[in-house]
C-alpha cells in the first residue's frame, strides 16, 4: 500500500464515519424530541455508533494489514488492541453531561418565560407604574437564571421574548385585555420555543455531541490506522535485505513544530537529517494524528553509520528557539529534561500507555 492508498483509505473511512454520525446524531435529536432523557439517549446512540465505528476501522484495518501479509488474521495487531468502544466513552465520557445541561437549561429558559409572563400578569411588583419595561438581556438580574443563560443570550430569542412580553407591561391595560396580552405572550413564547428555540437547541447539540464525538472519532481512526500502516512499512523494511537505512519524513507540508520535527530533524547516526539504520528508527505516529513516514534509503546503501549521538537530541533542541524548542519537546519542562541528557523517545513516551510509547522497529517488530 503507497501513502496515497493510505490516504485514500483514511478519508474513504472518515467518510464512513461522517455518515454514521449524521445518522446517530438524528436519532439522537429524535430520541431527545420524542421525551427521553437527554443523557439516556446519548447512551443509546453512543452504542450504536461505537459498533459501527468498530466494523468500519475493521474493514480499514484488514485492507492495511492483508496488503502486506494476505491473511490479517496472521498479523498480531487485532482490532481489539485498540479497545475501540473503551476508547471511545472515555473519550466523549462528558457528552452525555453537556447535553443533558444544554437541554436542561433550553427547557428551564423557556419554562421561566412563561413563569415571568405569569408573575408581569398577577404584578408582582416587576416596576413601578410609569418605569420602564423590564429589560431582556442577559445582564440584568431580576431576570430568572436559565432565562439569562440559555435564552436571552440569542438575538432573536431574546428579542421575540421581550415583543411577547411588552404587552403585559403596558400601563393601565383592563383585566380583560390584560388576560388577552397574558394568552398571546404564552403562545408568542410557544411558538418560540417550537420554532426559532429549536434550531438554536439544535445547533448547541450539533457543536456539544456531533462535532465533538466526530473529532474524537476521526482522531482515533486517523491515530490507530496510520499507526498500523507504519508498522506494516517497518516491518517489510525490516524484512528487506536490500534496505540498510532509512529516513523519518513529515507527512505534511509546514506542520506546526512538534515531537515530528525532532524525530525528522536530528541527526544521531551521521546519515543525514530524520536518517537511521533501519533497526534503530523510531516508528510514526509519534503523536495523535501523526502523518510521519518511512521511506528507504537505498542511495546511502554500503554507507557506514556512526555510533549514535546520545547528545544529538539537545544538541538539535539547542539551536532552536527556546519557545519552538519547547512545542517540540511538548513542554518547556520536556525541553529542559531533553537538554539534561534523556532521550526525546523517553521524555515523549513517559505517562503513556506501553501501546504509544515510541519505538524502535529492531525492538518492536
Amino acid at each position: 500500500m503507497t501513502p496515497a492508498e493510505e490516504a485514500a483509505l483514511l478519508a474513504a473511512t472518515e467518510a464512513g464515519l461522517d455518515d454514521d454520525l449524521r445518522q446517530a446524531f438524528a436519532d439522537l435529536l429524535q430520541l431527545i424530541r420524542d421525551g427521553a432523557e437527554p443523557r439516556n439517549a446519548v447512551q443509546t446512540v453512543m452504542g450504536s455508533f461505537a459498533g459501527e465505528m468498530a466494523d468500519t476501522m475493521q474493514t480499514a484495518m484488514t485492507a492495511i494489514l492483508g496488503a502486506a501479509v494476505g491473511d490479517a488474521a496472521a498479523v498480531p495487531y487485532e482490532i481489539s488492541r485498540i479497545a475501540l468502544s473503551t476508547r471511545l466513552y472515555a473519550e466523549a465520557a462528558q457528552v452525555g453531561d453537556v447535553v443533558q445541561g444544554i437541554v436542561r437549561d433550553h427547557t428551564r429558559g423557556f419554562q421561566q418565560a412563561r413563569d415571568l409572563a405569569l408573575d408581569l400578569f398577577e404584578g408582582y411588583g416587576f416596576r413601578e407604574p410609569d418605569a420602564e419595561p423590564l429589560q431582556i438581556n442577559p445582564r440584568n438580574p431580576k431576570l430568572p437564571e436559565y432565562l439569562r443563560r440559555a435564552i436571552v443570550t440569542d438575538p432573536v430569542l431574546s428579542g421575540g421574548i421581550e415583543k411577547a412580553l411588552a404587552q403585559l407591561q403596558v400601563d393601565g391595560l383592563a383585566t380583560g385585555p390584560l388576560k388577552a396580552a397574558y394568552s398571546e405572550a404564552l403562545a408568542a413564547i410557544d411558538t418560540l420555543e417550537a420554532g426559532p428555540g429549536r434550531v438554536r437547541l439544535e445547533a448547541k447539540l450539533r457543536v456539544a455531541w456531533f462535532e465533538r464525538v466526530r473529532y474524537f472519532a476521526t482522531r482515533i481512526a486517523r491515530t490507530e490506522l496510520h499507526r498500523a500502516y507504519s508498522e506494516r512499512e517497518a516491518r517489510i523494511m525490516l524484512d528487506d535485505d536490500d534496505i540498510e537505512f532509512v529516513q523519518i519524513r513529515r507527512g505534511t507540508k509546514n506542520a506546526d513544530p512538534c515531537i515530528c520535527s525532532l524525530m525528522t530533524g536530528r541527526d544521531l547516526y551521521g546519515l543525514g537529517p530524520g536518517v537511521y539504520p533501519k533497526r534503530e528508527a523510531p516508528i510514526p505516529g509519534f503523536h495523535p494524528f501523526c502523518r510521519c513516514v518511512m521511506s528507504p534509503r537505498l542511495d546511502l546503501t554500503g554507507k557506514k553509520a556512526k555510533p549514535r549521538d546520545d547528545d544529538g537530541d539537545a544538541y538539535f533542541l539547542s539551536k532552536l528557539d527556546p519557545g519552538v524548542a519547547g512545542r517540540v519537546a511538548g513542554s518547556q519542562a520536556k525541553r529542559d529534561d531533553i537538554l539534561a541528557g534523556a532521550s526525546a523517545e523517553e521524555v515523549a513516551s513517559r505517562g503513556r500507555d506501553p501501546l504509544y510509547r515510541i519505538r524502535r522497529t529492531g525492538d518492536a517488530l
